[in-house]
């Protein structure tokens, strides 16, 4: 009987910790991408518009350079934009999978049955997971060269 208590005990001990866990887990999520994402834009759209828009006050010689490194670094900084939009939907899914992970355990230890193919589930998440990390390493990178680029071909016509 008293070991029956304490296994409850525990049982409903990880459910609170489980539901504290999807709490956490969409405010840090809603937070870091806000952040992330709001950073990267601002970044790329930032660079994007002042070098269109400047460049060819910088520039004095502009129309007889061969502009192709100015083109690529704008290739870049579109492209991080981009990608940063779909990290957004992917991030999104990922952390909907990871709340239906979260609720499914709570059911599952309540003794319920879960909804949906919980090793699908997982899989799922993980794979969107992934994917948004693999995308917002590609966005970040996109903007990092896509700058450098921009700076060294300003720099060496100016």
């Amino acid at each position: 009987m008293i070991k029956e208590k304490q296994d409850i005990q525990i049982n409903e001990r990880y459910i609170e910790k489980l539901e504290k866990h999807i709490e956490k887990s969409e405010e840090a999520s809603k937070y870091s991408i806000e952040r992330f994402d709001l950073l990267l834009i601002s970044l790329s759209t930032t660079a994007l518009v002042l070098s269109i828009g400047f460049v060819k006050d910088l520039i004095p010689n502009f129309k007889e350079l061969d502009t192709s490194c100015l083109k690529f670094s704008w290739l870049l900084l579109t492209s991080s934009l981009i990608l940063n939009l779909i990290s957004q939907v992917s991030g999104y899914f990922a952390n909907e999978k990871s709340i239906k992970v979260a609720r499914n355990s709570i059911r599952l230890e309540r003794g319920k049955v879960a909804q949906g193919n919980q090793k699908s589930i997982k899989r799922q998440e993980r794979i969107l997971s992934k994917t948004t990390m693999i995308l917002n390493a590609i966005c970040l990178l996109s903007l990092i060269i896509g700058t450098i680029i921009l700076i060294i071909f300003i720099s060496s016509n100016i």
